[in-house]
């Protein structure tokens, strides 16, 4: 029997397991043998021949919709860490009885995980080793988010880790550069495209734009680092020119937010939606559907699914320009561009397609068309590159 390629993804639910399920499938498609490797009760099973999906890690789920204070959220964060230990050391001796073609992972975050991978590289002779490396860089989730990690130990960690890797995936050349910046990777560095979110569409009717009210949407966990403060000053801007605009905030709330305030602060302007905890899958047609536009105003990114998931379902996205982002939110053609930071720019933005639903749905269509075959491109590039690098 062939060899498989194994994705390894910690969480079996959310965005990042939602990438690997996909990717999977694409993989499978093209005639390949994969396994992805990830904890309990994963939110999605596989019915595509060649691709199977495996609870062998004991992790949890996100889908945590009780907002804690600070000091249970960092409580549960050591628990967490420890519980993440446990599962590389179980990742380490499932992938030793596999024996895999080729190991992908996704994101390292705690300084602990790179020094595991280094550690299973060496104890796991003839697979070749990569990433799809979403975030390439630490970053904390408990502070600020908005910045790298930085110290001897962590740099020290990821930079070997980085340099075990065969071939590594990214998914835009903004974030290739990052890359190529602060590691050494032992093998190429591949720019693949980010699919689309079709896992997520469901059977009901397609409702189009051109049928919604002026509502923005706000999709992901509300943290520092994608905008929302900035959002919410724009929002209060929107608010003064067209009174009947509606924001919804759906999400978890991350940890360098101040829930209340946030609260506070959406009650003031009025006509903000906010629901806060983990969107489950199934409810995430209906959210999106509900929006006009979807808005992105990240302080820095690499990419955004959040950005895909709005073209899966024909809707146009305002986006920061950072990142890779302007590579899939192009400027008038899939969506909007404006400076990170600027309330104002980003309230202009949102005016403009609240109040033009046909200028929305045609940026809406484009965006969804964009996305067409991307998951077979990033499939063959994949498989190239693995047998390329073996």
């Amino acid at each position: 029997m062939t060899r498989p390629i194994v994705l390894v993804e910690f969480s079996p639910s959310g965005g990042l397991f939602q990438f690997a399920v996909q990717l999977g499938q694409a993989l499978a498609r093209r005639g390949e043998r994969v396994i992805l490797l990830t904890g309990p009760n994963p939110e999605f099973t596989s019915s595509q021949p060649g691709f199977t999906i495996k609870s062998s890690l004991p992790t949890w789920h996100p889908a945590d919709t009780e907002v804690l204070s600070k000091p249970l959220r960092l409580a549960r964060r050591g628990l967490r860490a420890g519980q993440l230990m446990v599962a590389w050391l179980v990742l380490a001796a499932v992938l030793l009885r596999i024996r895999p073609r080729a190991v992908l992972w996704s994101h390292w975050r705690f300084t602990f995980e790179p020094m595991f991978v280094v550690l299973i590289t060496h104890l796991v002779r003839k697979s070749t080793f990569g990433i799809v490396a979403h975030e390439p860089l630490p970053r904390s989730d408990a502070r600020d988010t908005s910045t790298p990690k930085s110290g001897r130990l962590v740099d020290a960690a990821f930079a070997a880790a980085w340099r075990r890797m065969d071939v590594a995936f990214v998914l835009g050349p903004r974030t290739r550069e990052v890359v190529l910046e602060h590691f050494e990777p032992g093998g190429e560095v591949v720019v693949i495209p980010h699919g689309d979110e079709g896992l997520l569409v469901t059977n009901d009717d397609a409702v189009a734009v051109s049928d919604t009210g002026p509502v923005a949407l706000f999709f992901g966990t509300w943290t520092t680092y994608k905008g929302i403060d900035v959002l919410l000053d724009a929002f209060a801007l929107v608010r003064r020119q067209l009174p009947a605009a509606e924001l919804v905030l759906a999400g978890a709330v991350g940890a360098d937010v101040d829930h209340a305030s946030l609260l506070r602060r959406a009650a003031e302007i009025g006509n903000v939606d906010a629901r806060a905890g983990y969107v489950a899958h199934t409810d995430v047609a209906g959210i999106v559907q509900s929006a006009r536009v979807v808005v992105t105003p990240y302080v820095r990114a690499s990419q955004s699914g959040v950005a895909h998931l709005a073209f899966t379902f024909g809707r146009p996205v305002i986006a920061s320009a950072v990142g890779d982002l302007p590579d899939v939110v192009r400027d008038g053609e899939t969506g909007l561009l404006v400076p990170a930071g600027d309330a104002a720019a980003l309230a202009a933005a949102m005016v403009t397609l609240l109040t033009d639903p046909d200028l929305a749905e045609r940026l809406g269509c484009t965006g969804r068309s964009f996305l067409t075959e991307s998951w077979s491109v990033a499939a063959d590039r994949i498989v190239l590159s693995l047998e390329g690098a073996s």
